[in-house]
């Protein structure tokens, strides 16, 4: 009987209850996707790419719990607040307290077990599709990975269900405990809270030292090392919780005193936002920070992906080289958009390969030559052929261009009459540096490819600056995946916290705003007001989590040395970032819309 009347209950309130499995489902999902890989441990030991960043998996499983903690707590919150009145209408009409306590507990851990499975399942899906496309797109190719892995399942089960549970006791304890009258008129209790300049003051200046502290801990990492983002995380929480106290309620009762207060609902708007904003600054706190975090992974993800190929350049003085070239390799060259490209002949005899020396005075060979210091710069320069044949043989990048599978051949640049009477295996090099390395990767791994194929070269003898991009790939690939992954987690999570904190407050607010539909307030008006607060809401977090990643940079300095910096080409990433938090302003909006307007103004 008991578990009829939970379903009846779900089945009353679907389209609510609905929002929230979406919500929880999502969840789940992006906590198995992260747990396959954090708990597969033959993928991280088989992938150099992985292993280096295991760090930053032990690191993100640790913030995704508690992540997913808050966000059960604020969805319990919501799913409370839609059957507080109800379950205090039934104790009214007779029904004991313990039966009532019993049916909330019902509920939830029916919602939180059909959540966790789907979850799991979208999961599943998730992980087959979506991060294979994101390996994809980046370029990396792990091994050991699957979609379906027990040891994730099991995890992501305990933990949400767990929560669950404790969520229904929860709630089981808070009905028992409350009043049948609190329940009834739950959605009629403000907060109004005292205003005492002086505290809030110094409540102020503290929290603004205390995010100068955690700013600087995070620039100064390389003194501090380890203990530096311990020292910022604590530091940055607590300066952001004092700031928003101190100065977010006073700047709304300034506001109350401006003409702009006056015109259409903004008094109405400030009003609301005046009761509620107190309850709400631990929960602005949390989402600023997870919004940091999460701009901040996709940030340096981007950043690593964006600048791998101008630091790969850095390292050699041709992008690649092939040997006596094919048609196919000519077509594949041909589709190159190409800065410099030359063609030398060689001989090769024993350890030997000799060059002939009118060849290298009409074509050059073009060294790369590096500035030392902060601001690193780099030439590629051309000597002439007297200097060259002393220089010439040493030169790393001239050395690549005779190899066999075992080791480089000693080079000698001989005259042209020399080189004619010189016996031994012409072969012919052709080096090339391409404009765009990013752009041109897929045609120059195809060169390579053919290149190692032919010539039975092992993958570290692959010469060029294209055989330092792989390399760099291998070692800052599990960063940039790390980045893109969490900073979507992160986003989902956060946002979802925030929608869910607000939509908690939604039913509270039916009864407000068909007083004012009655009053003969215009249904645009009452949509617009609802915006501008929800605006508000999203609007103080996102100020602050773009501050907080515009100083939290500052610790991926000593990763990303000149010409590479983790600010470049931030802007296209704030850009899409933004919009993506945009969207779920406006799926929050609808949201609200539909359940506090009245619905005779809807139709």
């Amino acid at each position: 009987m008991l578990g009829k009347l939970a379903l009846a209950g779900i089945k009353n309130r679907r389209r609510d209850y609905l929002v929230l499995l979406a919500g929880l489902t999502m969840s789940a999902a992006i906590f198995y996707m992260f747990a396959n890989l954090a708990t597969n441990k033959a993928f991280i030991k088989a992938n150099a790419v992985a292993s280096s960043a295991s760090l930053i998996f032990g690191f993100g499983a640790v913030l995704l719990i508690l992540i997913t903690i808050v966000y059960i707590m604020y969805a319990n919150s919501f799913l409370l607040s839609m059957r507080q009145h109800d379950y205090g209408l039934f104790m009214m009409l007779g029904a004991k307290r313990k039966r009532i306590g019993e049916l909330v507990f019902l509920e939830t851990l029916i919602l939180g077990t059909v959540a966790t499975a789907i979850g799991i399942a979208l999961g599943l899906l998730m992980s087959k599709f979506l991060v294979g496309f994101l390996l994809d797109s980046l370029g990396l190719h792990l091994a050991h990975l699957a979609s379906f892995y027990v040891p994730a399942i099991i995890a992501t089960a305990v933990l949400y269900v767990g929560l669950f549970i404790l969520a229904s006791l929860f709630n089981l304890i808070h009905l028992t405990r409350t009043t049948v009258l609190k329940l009834l008129h739950s959605d009629e209790q403000a907060n109004q809270t005292q205003v005492k300049p002086f505290r809030q003051a110094v409540a102020g200046v503290l929290g603004l030292i205390l995010l100068g502290i955690g700013y600087w801990a995070l620039a100064a990492i390389k003194v501090l090392q380890t203990a530096a983002i311990p020292l910022a995380l604590v530091t940055i929480t607590l300066g952001t919780y004092l700031l928003f106290r101190a100065t977010i309620l006073m700047f709304i009762r300034s506001l109350r005193k401006t003409a702009w207060a006056k015109k259409h609902l903004n008094s109405f708007l400030l009003g609301q936002l005046n009761f509620r904003v107190h309850n709400y600054t631990r929960m602005l706190t949390i989402v600023s920070l997870l919004f940091a975090m999460a701009l901040g992974a996709i940030t340096v993800g981007s950043g690593y992906h964006r600048q791998l190929p101008m630091m790969a350049g850095n390292f050699g003085a041709y992008t690649i080289a092939v040997h006596d070239k094919t048609a196919q390799e000519q077509r594949l060259i041909d589709r190159l958009d190409i800065r410099h490209q030359a063609t030398y002949t060689q001989k090769r005899q024993g350890k030997m390969v000799y060059y002939n020396a009118a060849e290298l005075t009409k074509h050059p060979f073009e060294q790369l030559k590096m500035t030392t210091g902060d601001n690193v710069k780099t030439s590629y320069v051309t000597e002439s052929i007297k200097k060259f044949q002393k220089t010439g043989p040493t030169d790393m990048d001239f050395l690549g261009l005779a190899t066999n599978s075992q080791r480089m051949l000693t080079p000698k640049i001989v005259s042209a009459s020399q080189f004619a009477k010189q016996s031994g295996k012409m072969t012919t090099v052709t080096t090339v540096r391409v404009k765009d390395l990013q752009r041109d990767t897929p045609t120059i791994k195809k060169l390579a490819k053919l290149e190692r194929q032919r010539f039975s070269q092992p993958a570290e003898m692959t010469i060029g600056s294209y055989q330092s991009y792989e390399m760099m790939t291998g070692f800052f690939g599990g960063l940039e995946f790390m980045g893109y992954f969490l900073g979507i987690a992160f986003l989902a999570m956060l946002a979802s916290c925030l929608m869910f904190k607000i939509l908690s407050g939604a039913p509270g607010d039916q009864r407000r705003y068909r007083m004012l539909y009655k009053m003969g307030v215009r249904y645009q008006l009452m949509r617009s007001g609802i915006a501008k607060e929800i605006g508000i809401l999203f609007l103080i977090p996102g100020i602050m989590g773009i501050i907080d990643v515009l100083f939290g940079l500052q610790m991926f300095k000593p990763l990303m040395q000149s010409p590479m910096s983790p600010y470049l080409g931030i802007g296209s990433t704030f850009a899409i970032f933004l919009g993506l938090y945009a969207i779920y302003y406006l799926i929050t909006l609808v949201l609200y819309w539909r359940i506090v307007l009245p619905k005779t103004a809807v139709k």
